[in-house]
This record gives structure tokens, sequence and C-alpha cells, in this order.
């Protein structure tokens, strides 16, 4: 398998649909307009054309806030399952791709992570009698996948087993009654965050420009979009102003 066919499969595990019925079939990947236009854009598109050999064009429907990708074929939905094996419907009960190769299984974890995974920043809650860098600031990196497939959460955690990092499972819950449960698993210490960056990274101009930010400043400050994390790197906006303490208060 090549790696591009790996990540493609990582992308379409959660944010890719494959539709069949009634003699239809469609294909589709879609993410936020907003926060992941440039990815889709810049990313997703050109590597979905390259693989497939196609000359598709991003799409946008500002109505629901959604862009992506869209393909109605037969012929290739019956190669997506003939090639890939995968099942049409929704992702519960999925057929796992076969890795053989440490690249292959880097590409797959970059792809999902890259659609569905999060990279968030966290303060300390030890209390202290004046404020402190660590317990004012996001400083702690946490990269975290949350998905309705046990098997597919199992099959990341095994994965992550075999590249030698140490993530960490959360109990499966379930926010509202009726809702699906939910599986979930974090990589939240520090040896396991520096390996994620330095051997496989993101893709994702929407995590990237966290990290990024992160970088440059030691913290990031939650609940900012996009577009605010490129005025904090240009310099334009102040990570600051999204803190009601004052900085001489340190």
């Amino acid at each position: 398998m090549k790696e591009l066919e790996a990540e493609f499969l990582g992308r379409y595990f959660w944010d890719g649909c494959l539709t069949v019925k009634n003699n239809k079939a469609q294909f589709s990947i879609t993410g936020d307009l907003k926060e992941e236009k440039e990815f889709y854009k810049r990313v997703v598109v050109p590597e979905f054309n390259e693989l497939f050999n196609l000359s598709l064009k991003l799409r946008e429907y500002k109505s629901n806030g959604v862009c992506g990708l869209y393909y109605s074929s037969k012929n290739f939905a019956r190669e997506l399952q003939e090639t890939y094996n995968l099942k049409p419907g929704k992702k519960l009960n999925v057929n796992l791709p076969l890795l053989k190769t440490k690249n292959e299984k880097i590409a797959f974890l970059r792809g999902i992570f890259d659609t569905d995974g999060s990279i968030y920043f966290c303060k300390s809650y030890f209390k202290t009698k004046k404020p402190t860098f660590c317990n004012s600031f996001h400083y702690k990196p946490k990269i975290k996948i949350a998905l309705i497939s046990e098997k597919i959460i199992t099959f990341i955690y095994n994965i992550f087993l075999e590249l030698d990092f140490s993530p960490r499972m959360y109990s499966p819950r379930k926010q509202k009654k009726q809702e699906n449960i939910i599986y979930a698993l974090v990589l939240d210490n520090d040896k396991d965050v520096k390996k994620w960056i330095t051997e496989i990274g993101f893709k994702n101009i929407k995590h990237k420009t966290k990290v990024k930010v992160w970088e440059k400043y030691g913290f990031c400050p939650p609940k900012t979009t996009i577009k605010d994390r490129y005025m904090i790197l240009q310099g334009v906006l102040d990570p600051l102003t999204f803190y009601s303490w004052k900085q001489n208060d340190l």
C-alpha cells in the first residue's frame, strides 16, 4: 500500500462517507468551511486527485458551513469497495486496513487525526499563593481522538503501541441517552507529544497553527480560530488578549 493510500484511508475513516443506494453511489469527504477550507484546498483535494487520477474541485456549502469533495460514480464506489474493502454506510463495524510498514501506519494515523483528532492545551490547576506561568497559561499540549467505533479506536491504540507511544484510553461514555457511545484516547505526556510532532505531524493547518503558536509563545490560548492564530503568528494579535488577568499579576 502506498503511504498516500494509507493517509487517504485515515481521512476517510471519519470524515469520509460512501453511500450506495437505489443503483446510485456517492463518495464524499467533508470538513468545516471556516476552519478547514485551506487544508482541504491545499492538501485533501490535490492528494485525492493525485491518488485516483481525477480532477475534482473543492465544493463549498455556506448554508451549513461545510466544504469538501463529492464524487458520484458507481464505478468509483465499486473501486473503493474492491480495492480497500470499504463498507457503505455508518462506520460502527468497519473493515480495517492492512498496514504492513511503519510509514503506512504513520500515514494512516496522520490522516485520521488530521480530520477527526485534535490538539489542545491545558493549564495546571495546582493552587498557589500567586499566579504562575503554569496555572495561568494553557501550556501543556494533549492530542486526542474520540470516535463512535470501538473497533477503530482499538485499532489506533494498538498502532500507537507498535510505534512505541503510550496512549491512554478513556472510559466509554455517552453524552446523551440517545447518542452513540464515545470511545476516546489521548497522548498526554511530553514524550509522546514531542514524538508525534517530530515523527508524524499534522497536515491540517487548523492543528499546525496551534502547534506554531505554542512553539513561539510556550502556550496556546483556548477557543482561538485559525484566523486568530494566523494573526498571533504575524504579530498582529497579542495572545494575552485571550486572558482576563494583567501581565504584571505574575
